[in-house]
């Protein structure tokens, strides 16, 4: 049985190479990196319910990384140990030229993927001689991609802060977001559209090419693009279906980010969607002046958006927030 040991130890090597190759180079999540991913995050979700604290979300981020790190490590490092204590006498001592144990050829394959080369321990024959260099290369390509993994998740990060601050500070909620627009900045109803138009692009481009991002929670309100992404959505939508007039400029090409963001992220999580949340209220923005079509012209409109309200009304959900808060109406009645 040990010598067949080298089949379960290949295939655990070569699935985390081609997982780092899926994740790091192809845009995606490989098999195992998901698998990794979905049950890590349910655990959290899950505390983060069973005790109502939505910061525990918050720790998403490092978990998530260092899980996947772990695991990739992990599995690199048990295979090469039993692809080389799969042959008695692969591995000897140096000095005693004595059968490398179990625990002795996980030391040296822990040595060898770290490119470290003690040369306490040695492989006999040509053949092992060969895989311990593989071995050394796969350890550097680990760390490679490790940092490849990493870097654009800190990259994507700062994008989607830079977009919630934005919204954060120029709302909160959908109706807010366009009255305080419309009142308080130079460029009007514009400022939702063409102003948001490059971030909204590395941000969608972000979540297409590592859509686990849709995994990651900020602490901080002001920070949650989970909350204020969708609000710019509703937002975006009520410019386009209860405004009379022409669209502002850029609004469909905002909405299609938008759009895009919210299907990698039904993607990313599967299952099924929530119910369509309720259609906003536009008393507040007829309060305050803004010329607009019938709630029936309107309903009609956003039954033909479903999908998309249904996709950020989840997106709200996994986050632990409130509809209300999207919408700008919580804490009203107060």
């Amino acid at each position: 049985m040990r010598q067949l040991l080298w089949v379960p130890g290949t295939v655990m090597v070569l699935a985390v190479l081609v997982d780092l190759l899926v994740t790091c180079i192809q845009s995606g999540e490989g098999r195992l990196s998901r698998a990794v991913h979905r049950q890590l995050y349910a655990a959290l979700r899950l505390a983060a319910r069973v005790f109502r604290r939505r910061g525990l979300l918050a720790w998403s981020t490092p978990v998530l990384i260092m899980g996947t790190l772990t695991v990739w490590t992990g599995l690199l490092w048990l295979g090469w140990t039993l692809i080389f204590w799969s042959q008695p006498g692969a591995l000897v001592g140096a000095e005693n030229g004595q059968p490398a144990t179990f625990l002795a050829s996980f030391y040296f394959v822990g040595y060898t993927l770290s490119t470290l080369g003690l040369g306490e321990i040695i492989a006999t024959k040509p053949l092992w001689r060969i895989l311990t260099d593989i071995a050394s290369i796969s350890g550097f390509f680990l760390l490679t991609f490790a940092i490849t993994f990493i870097v654009p998740v800190a990259q994507a990060r700062a994008d989607r802060r830079e977009l919630a601050l934005w919204l954060h500070r120029a709302g909160p909620g959908a109706q807010a977001l366009i009255i305080n627009a419309h009142t308080d900045h130079d460029q009007g109803l514009r400022s939702l559209t063409t102003s948001l138009h490059s971030v909204l692009n590395r941000i969608d481009a972000a979540h297409l090419n590592t859509p686990y991002l849709h995994r990651f929670h900020d602490h901080d309100q002001q920070d949650a693009l989970d909350l204020h992404l969708p609000a710019l959505g509703e937002a975006l939508l009520i410019l386009e279906g209860a405004l009379r007039g022409d669209c502002p400029q850029g609004l469909r090409r905002a909405l299609a980010s938008v759009t895009s963001v919210a299907r990698t992220f039904h993607l990313t999580h599967g299952g099924a969607l929530p119910p369509v949340p309720p259609p906003p209220d536009l008393t507040p923005l007829r309060g305050a002046g803004f010329d607009l079509k019938s709630d029936a012209e309107f309903h009609l409109f956003l039954a033909n958006h479903t999908q998309l309200r249904r996709r950020l009304y989840a997106m709200t959900h996994m986050g632990l927030w409130s509809w209300e808060e999207v919408a700008g109406t919580h804490g009203e009645s107060s």
